[in-house]
């Protein structure tokens, strides 16, 4: 989806949406808990059709799930964006 405002939404790679709630709960608290470079994100639901028809390839094993949400709200934001997507794709490796 193209974004809205400044609100990205993404998750980590899996096969059911059970796993993909569970592995985004787990950036979440992995990248806040990371006392030398913290990552704060946040969870948005999602419910079960919406995410079947925008994701056809992860079966949809749960009534609803948990996925990544990110804000950008200040135009000095982009000059961490770089490091932000690091950061994020670190996270999501570490859940694999």
């Amino acid at each position: 989806l193209e974004p809205e405002l400044d609100i990205v939404t993404f998750f980590p790679a899996a096969d059911a949406l059970s796993s993909v709630s569970a592995r985004s709960a787990a950036m979440l608290q992995a990248g806040m808990g990371d006392a030398d470079d913290p990552v704060f994100l946040s969870l948005l639901g999602v419910d079960r059709d919406t995410f079947a028809r925008l994701h056809p390839e992860v079966t949809p094993d749960a009534d609803a799930g948990r996925i990544l949400r990110s804000v950008l709200m200040k135009p000095e934001h982009e000059l961490v964006v770089p490091h932000l997507h690091r950061r994020v794709l670190e996270l999501a490796a570490a859940q694999a």
